[in-house]
């Protein structure tokens, strides 16, 4: 039963969840649902199941976690937002089926491929970002000779992207044909196309992927054969993930402008639900360069530094720290914008009035201490706030010559410390991600112990997996089970039963084993209960499944981590599950 039936409950079809665009659109989604107390989202993930004549063994566990898109219609949400990138394989009747009769009249939005006309979608506005780059290459570095790793015929913008960028050659008087073009499965699985690529196009100049992880997977084969993108090859992705700033070097990508694929189909699907009247949405998009292909937007100019304009600030601001303006920001945290306006006016008004006191200078080097501390890195990446470090510090000593000799010193030490800040602060969370790793093994190999400790008596196997669910070290879950395991036999609709058993729930660590019963529940209410952690805005249904068998569900606190480790964790749940039947 639902908890509150003011409550909205959401779901977020998506393919590929560990991928970096999955996890980006899940979090860009779930900051707007945070803001709103009345709504919570379930993100049901899936694979991508195209290429099925590689393994079929493959292919088949593709197929079995796939059957967990079925909740999408079994648990009647009140608004579904679909983001499938391979839906281009449907034909009519598959489709219609799947999102018109199973789903009814629930409202749904398309994000990123294009739906039937009749249906509201969000995506990119594919060409402004493009044409940015290409005009670049072009008519700034007179570049001729370009090539393009692409994406699979299946996907839409895959393929509209391509069109765009030989289009765009094309006006310029530039050749391009299948020589000049790879396909690609849009993973990093694609050093073999990559190396095809290179060695028809031995002096390429340029080579547009279709998506970063092919960007990531370029970079390894350019590293093979010597050559270093920015320097040998120019290289461009798109989307703009976390992992092109992560990336050596960094890589260059198209992403959105003024807001995010999932915030802004969060807000069609919102007011779709409201019923307002919606159309279809196309997201601008800019080129975001990097080491690989050093583009920058924006001018520091010395005079609109000398006038302290608040604009120029502004401006700055989402330049370095571009993905704050995505984020949700709660009352409790630290206003990073307003910190960042408060030092840096501080420094630019020390340049216009030729003066900066001891106090002022102290007073600067905390707020920055303040505005590292609190996270500000997460909102960008390394190389580009660095880079905009040195532009407005080379603007600044443009117009140093108008201060005195100590006056130039205390700005140009204000600025190396803003730069070591910034690099203790990212090394900080690489030390918290590396502990986070070693907790999760740890935690693993202490629920394994415990719960196949076959000597224990009294206990079955699936006993021992509730009294120990809380060791696997997932804050906030839910382990669903079924009464007995369905086995799926090739039928494709409705495998699941009409009942599921809610065995344990831990909220904030600590671990509720509920009473048989009332263990069992409906399950197209599974997401709805009360029982469910109550502070957890986003959960993610991950299947637990081995071979044939269908278990249940293991239900988690939407995170990054769990979007990495989720399908892990379903995985070996099975696997126990396994044992403790043929036992």
């Amino acid at each position: 039963m639902n908890d509150d039936r003011r409550t909205k409950t959401i779901a977020l079809v998506i393919e590929n969840l560990f991928t970096d665009f999955g996890e980006e659109f899940v979090e860009n989604v779930l900051a707007g649902v945070r803001q709103r107390k009345d709504l919570k989202l379930v993100v049901i993930s899936g694979k991508f199941d195209g290429i099925k004549d590689k393994d079929p063994r493959f292919h088949f566990y593709q197929e079995m976690y796939n059957l967990s898109y079925q909740l999408e219609h079994l648990c009647r949400f009140d608004g579904i937002i679909i983001c499938l990138g391979s839906m281009a394989h449907m034909n009519r009747e598959r489709f219609e089926g799947r999102f018109t009769t199973k789903l009814g009249g629930v409202p749904r939005v398309f994000s990123v491929t294009e739906g039937e006309t009749e249906y509201i979608s969000v995506n990119y506005d594919n060409e402004k970002g493009i044409r940015e780059a290409v005009d670049c290459l072009v008519n700034v570095h007179g570049f001729t000779h370009f090539c393009m790793l692409g994406g699979r015929p299946d996907n839409v913008d895959a393929r509209l992207r391509r069109e765009i960028y030989t289009d765009l050659l094309s006006e310029s008087g530039i050749p391009f044909d299948e020589n000049n073009y790879e396909a690609t499965d849009m993973s990093v699985n694609c050093k073999d196309e990559a190396r095809r690529l290179l060695d028809r196009n031995p002096d390429v100049q340029a080579i547009f992927c279709i998506n970063d992880s092919v960007g990531a997977g370029l970079f390894e084969v350019m590293e093979e054969r010597h050559l270093q993108p920015g320097r040998d090859i120019l290289v461009f992705g798109f989307d703009n993930t976390k992992m092109a700033g992560r990336m050596i070097p960094t890589l260059a990508s198209v992403g959105p402008d003024d807001t995010t694929l999932g915030k802004k189909s969060l807000e069609t699907l919102l007011a779709l639900m409201s019923g307002e009247r919606v159309e279809s949405v196309k997201i601008p998009t800019r080129l975001y360069g990097r080491e690989s292909f050093n583009y920058e937007m924006y001018e520091y100019t010395t005079m609109e530094m000398l006038n302290v304009d608040p604009d120029f600030i502004d401006r700055m601001f989402d330049d370095c720290f571009y993905r704050y303006r995505y984020a949700h920001i709660s009352r409790e945290s630290v206003n990073l914008k307003r910190l960042f306006e408060e030092f840096i006016s501080m420094i630019l008004t020390a340049l216009k009035q030729r003066y900066i006191s001891d106090e002022d200078m102290k007073d600067a080097n905390e707020l920055i201490d303040i505005f590292f501390e609190n996270g500000a890195m997460q909102y960008t990446d390394a190389g580009k706030l660095l880079r905009s470090i040195e532009r407005l510090q080379g603007s600044v000593n443009v117009a140093q010559s108008m201060l005195t000799g100590s006056q130039s010193m205390h700005i140009n030490r204000i600025f190396t410390h803003m730069r070591d800040a910034a690099i203790l602060a990212l090394s900080d969370v690489l030390i918290r991600n590396d502990e986070i790793l070693i907790d999760s093994r740890q935690n693993m190999q202490d629920f394994l112990v415990e719960a196949t400790d076959f000597f224990e008596t009294g206990e079955d196997t699936v006993s021992r997996v509730v009294k120990h669910f809380d060791k696997l070290g997932i804050p906030n879950a839910a382990l669903y089970l079924f009464d007995e395991e369905v086995e799926y036999k090739g039928e494709k609709d409705d495998l699941f039963p009409e009942t599921i058993m809610l065995r344990c729930v831990t909220k904030a660590g600590e671990l509720y084993v509920l009473p048989k019963e009332r263990q069992r529940g409906l399950t197209r209410e599974m997401f709805r209960r009360v029982e469910l952690p109550p502070q957890s805005a986003g959960m993610a249904a991950f299947p637990i499944f081995y071979k044939t068998k269908y278990y249940g569900f293991l239900v988690a606190e939407m995170n990054k981590d769990i979007s990495t480790s989720g399908e892990f964790l379903a995985d070996q749940l099975a696997r126990l599950l396994c044992v403790a039947e043929e036992k």
